[in-house]
């Protein structure tokens, strides 16, 4: 018997090319100063960024826009 092929699916151009991937808990850390532990506290209380991130799998996850939007609206709306 022979095998039974998939068709080829292909994407548009634009799906990936203007997407940032996914902060990690490393990423957010730095980005904020603070220690991983303090990122991960974040997450598990929802207080801060914390409640932007979610869980991949068991990694933790943020989208880099949802974090600009958050530190923008932290400093009274001024584009970050």
């Amino acid at each position: 018997m022979g095998r039974a092929t998939l068709p080829r699916v292909t994407l548009p151009k634009s799906a990936g090319a203007n997407r940032r991937p996914l902060a990690t808990v490393p990423d957010i850390a730095e980005h904020y100063g603070v220690p991983l532990k303090t990122v991960r506290y974040w997450h598990q209380t929802q207080t801060g960024p914390g409640c932007l991130m979610f869980r991949v799998g068991k990694y933790l996850r943020a989208r880099w826009d949802d974090i600009d939007q958050y530190d923008a609206d932290q400093a009274g709306g001024a584009a970050a």
